[in-house]
């Protein structure tokens, strides 16, 4: 959560608890007056900024505003990057407020990212002088639960044994072994994908899902490195995914990559669009309709 700017409102908002809330939210503070928040956009997918307060019609001003489609309101600004913008450096976007308090104004540094956006960022004035305090330990009890998480998750995967047994006591496979299935004649292609796939295969433990890909690089000049991934469900809820290897794809070379996303059951159903891209952030490979089997059930429970 980013701290910018303060206003004077007594009712003003606050961002929900971590979790509660899909959307981006940033709160604006009396403590942050130089900060500028980064929003990561991307071509072809509208960002919508909601504000608390109204913005003035003619206080807003946009950098390379040739790039993008620009819907302007009261307290709606929708932002959608074109094609133009993708490797493009990162703009500014600097919006005025129209009641006359503080802040003023508040500025954005928009980041194109060639595959993964955010639909709707939501921005909450504040006059409290205490309120930044309070987001900072918030933010800091945020690291710690996250810190302590991932100490606990090392522990645990330390006292596991290794192998199929470490698979067995870590509660990942059971009698019935880890549900998977082929889906290559149900996934749906973008056109414009830098690499094409020739089997898609996904799997289902407690706790997570994975997906491995047969991909062939057809370009016969350049090797593909894949530098990041995410699952994108049908509402727009992002799920952070890791891969494995990243080692780039040769030319003509055709090899299969790991996909793994650690989530909730729940948060895992229902079909899902698979965005995957490499370092450079040109070149991009989307599927969609991607699905996960369901958890096997032992006989007798």
């Amino acid at each position: 959560m980013l701290l910018l700017l303060a206003g004077n409102s007594a009712t003003a908002q606050t961002c929900p608890p971590p979790g509660a809330l899909e959307d981006r939210c940033i709160e604006l503070t009396a403590q942050g007056t130089h900060e500028v928040s980064e929003v990561q956009l991307s071509p072809g997918q509208p960002t919508t900024f909601r504000f608390d307060s109204d913005v003035r019609a003619d206080g807003m001003t946009l950098e390379n505003r040739e790039h993008f489609e620009v819907a302007p309101g009261k307290r709606l600004i929708t932002l959608e990057p074109s094609e133009k913008a993708r490797g493009a450096k990162p703009s500014t976007l600097t919006v005025c407020f129209a009641d006359g308090s503080a802040p003023a104004c508040t500025s954005f540094r928009l980041i194109i990212h060639p595959a993964m956006g955010e639909r709707r960022v939501e921005i909450f004035r504040h006059a409290r002088s205490l309120d930044s305090v309070q987001a900072e330990l918030r933010k800091t009890r945020e690291e710690n639960t996250g810190l302590r998480a991932e100490v606990q998750q090392m522990r645990a995967e330390r006292d596991r044994p290794d192998g199929l047994i470490g698979l067995f006591a870590s509660g990942m496979m059971g009698g019935e072994g880890i549900p998977s299935q082929t889906i290559s004649e149900s996934i749906t292609a973008r056109e414009r994908n830098t690499l094409q796939q020739s089997k898609v295969k996904t799997l289902r433990a407690p706790g997570r899902v994975a997906m491995e890909l047969w991909l062939e690089n057809p370009d016969t000049a350049k090797s593909w490195t894949p530098r990041g991934a995410v699952l994108v469900g049908a509402k727009g809820e992002r799920l952070d995914a890791t891969f494995w290897p990243a080692e780039p794809i040769a030319s003509g070379e055709r090899r299969s990559i790991w996909i793994e996303v650690m989530a909730l059951e729940k948060r895992t159903q229902g079909t899902f669009t698979l965005k995957l891209w490499e370092a450079d952030g040109q070149r991009t490979f989307v599927i969609g309709n991607v699905t996960f089997p369901a958890l096997a059930v032992a006989p007798g429970l």
